[in-house]
């Protein structure tokens, strides 16, 4: 896989590369975007796009509405870029079985029902971001991470940037739903 560099990220955020706080927040996550483990999120597939760019905008919203209720925007930002921040891949990706079939384990297995992704994959992704980014480790940062599936994930989100990163999650999968319909459609 290649890595991709600060300016290569940079030029290819299109849809906020041009926007009012794009450096400030390009900044506080720039760090993280470099790195190996989370540039290989390019290769998960989440909805019509990938982790990568899921998180980014689930990133960006959070940095914008942040500022706008006046909290943190650090933290924010790093809750939104790491909310699925998850280990392993939950939809087949032909690039990621090429890249490192590891990251596809436990695809195919058979699982009850509140063990699937949509229940799980924020505790999961909690625990990851501890394991690549321990220097991020912050009581916020994680309540981000690991509240944002609410109301799957039944408790509620305990600050303000938890509710931010949770409903930045929310609108930008909303804008998935007639993607997921068609190929439910077309599937069937």
């Amino acid at each position: 896989m290649y890595l991709l560099k600060e300016e290569e990220i940079k030029k290819s955020l299109t849809k906020i590369n041009k926007k009012k706080y794009f450096e400030d927040w390009f900044n506080i996550v720039k760090p993280i975007l470099l790195t190996k483990e989370f540039q290989v999120r390019r290769m998960f597939s989440h909805h019509k796009e990938s982790v990568w760019d899921h998180s980014i905008d689930v990133s960006y919203k959070s940095y914008v509405l942040a500022r706008a209720f006046r909290c943190s925007t650090y933290k924010a930002s790093i809750g939104g870029l790491l909310h699925d921040f998850y280990p392993h891949c939950w939809r087949y990706s032909k690039k990621l079985e090429q890249y490192d079939s590891s990251y596809l384990d436990g695809l195919y297995d058979k699982k009850k029902f509140f063990k699937k992704h949509g229940f799980v994959h924020a505790k999961e992704a909690s625990i990851n971001y501890l394991k690549y980014f321990k220097e991020y480790e912050d009581e916020i940062v994680t309540d981000c991470i690991e509240k944002h599936m609410f109301p799957l994930n039944i408790r509620l989100p305990k600050y303000k940037e938890s509710w931010i990163v949770t409903i930045s999650d929310k609108i930008d999968s909303i804008l998935d739903i007639p993607i997921i319909l068609f190929y439910l459609i077309k599937k069937g």
